[in-house]
């Protein structure tokens, strides 16, 4: 518990909650309760509604009456629709006015590259998060139009919980993957080419994609995740 009640910021309480979503600590249809969240975060329920609506403009939970606060679910063709989304947009992420790419930006990328490489040593999911997350908002602060952000930073956190199901039966693959793709990256910004940069998100998006259509897809049309 946190003391001093209801100073907790709100921002705080969304992340941990929003992370918790991602990494399937909350699966789909978990139910969330405020008075729970309340005590657990030692705030009141009012920061806490304030959070959930926050959520669910993320499309992270929806309210069903009876119920309560429930985690969301995709289809897996909604799934698709976002990725072939994400892949048109990352294309645009060099060509609509990035930001520049500064020394500190070089090498927090090649930090990234590293933790990456330590994953195929020793494989964590959280570990794997976090670096996924890291590197999600290395290149989101590269992009400088704020619709294009804005969308980039939505999409991504709609679908990512989906590699972290992934992950946890293809760990070896998943994690040669991440270091394949942070190489790339650390490539295109020592180059100072957000063009390159783009192309390379649009790739191992499409690769993604395609993997996931293998495992999930062909197998279930109707799956929701």
């Amino acid at each position: 518990m946190y003391p001093n009640s209801d100073r907790v910021p709100a921002e705080s309480i969304f992340e941990k909650i929003r992370n918790r979503i991602c990494l399937l600590d909350y699966p789909p249809g978990t139910i969330l309760r405020e008075s729970q969240l309340a005590t657990e975060f030692g705030v009141s329920r009012t920061p806490i509604r304030s959070v959930i609506q926050q959520l669910a403009h993320c499309g992270l939970v929806e309210s069903k009456d009876g119920v309560g606060t429930l985690v969301t679910e995709l289809s897996f063709s909604e799934i698709r629709d976002i990725y072939c989304m994400r892949i048109k947009m990352a294309e645009c992420i060099g060509q609509m006015n990035p930001q520049d790419i500064t020394l500190e930006i070089k090498i927090k990328a090649h930090a990234l590259q590293h933790r990456a490489s330590l994953l195929t040593q020793q494989f964590n999911i959280v570990d794997y998060w976090l670096v996924n997350h890291d590197l999600h908002n290395l290149i989101s602060n590269i992009i400088g139009n704020s619709a294009l952000k804005q969308m980039w930073d939505h999409f991504y956190f709609l679908v990512v919980r989906i590699w972290y199901d992934f992950a946890r039966t293809d760990s070896e693959n998943i994690a040669d993957s991440l270091v394949s793709e942070t190489t790339e990256v650390a490539r295109a910004l020592d180059q100072s080419n957000a063009i390159a940069l783009g192309l390379v998100q649009s790739n191992y998006i499409s690769y993604g994609l395609a993997r996931l259509e293998k495992k999930y897809y062909k197998s279930n049309p109707t799956l929701k995740i």
